[in-house]
């Protein structure tokens, strides 16, 4: 069932904490950035695989209050495990978004391999450094189509869902999926 958000309590989660958002400049992350930096996250990297997808969420935040000291633009592909990890190691996030997919329906059923490698390999490489580096909170942003899933994208994020809610299991801490309809 759709639940209403309650913003009172996503600040208090998310002020003085450092936060990593995935797929930064998609259109689901780069909104994702856009709320938590207002949120005074202690530091907030976001992450993409696209440069211009991070330049330019990155060029529209610089004039931002909030964005000196607080932004980290990361150019990372989340395949590359020792980028992905250098990143972790670098700034510890306490709080995880992961919003990065390839999502668009014709072109993943086009490109199988391409779509199961990134959303399945991405997500398995982020929970991984997750786990490692002591994360406390992991929400992937999955799809409506990971229920009984039709087709290859819906698969890659049911997928996804499970190696999330495995990772929960094995570190008690709170990882979830929230389905986008």
């Amino acid at each position: 069932a759709p639940h209403s958000i309650d913003i009172h309590s996503t600040q208090e989660m998310i002020k003085g904490k450092r936060v990593l958002v995935t797929g930064a400049g998609g259109s689901i992350g780069s909104e994702l950035v856009r709320q938590v930096l207002s949120f005074s996250p202690s530091r907030l990297i976001a992450l993409d695989h696209s440069e211009f997808n991070l330049y330019t969420i990155d060029q529209e935040l610089k004039n931002s209050e909030f964005y000196d000291e607080v932004m980290v633009p990361a150019l990372v592909d989340m395949r590359d495990q020792d980028c992905l990890r250098d990143i972790f190691e670098k700034y510890s996030p306490d709080i995880v978004i992961h919003a990065a997919a390839y999502k668009h329906v014709h072109l993943v059923e086009s490109n199988p391999y391409s779509a199961i490698i990134n959303n399945v390999e991405g997500t398995k490489n982020l929970l991984a450094n997750c786990v490692k580096f002591n994360v406390s909170t992991f929400i992937l942003v999955s799809s409506d189509k990971a229920v009984n899933p039709a087709g290859i994208m819906g698969a890659t994020k049911r997928v996804c869902e499970i190696m999330t809610s495995i990772a929960a299991e094995q570190t008690g801490k709170v990882y979830c999926s929230v389905r986008f309809g």
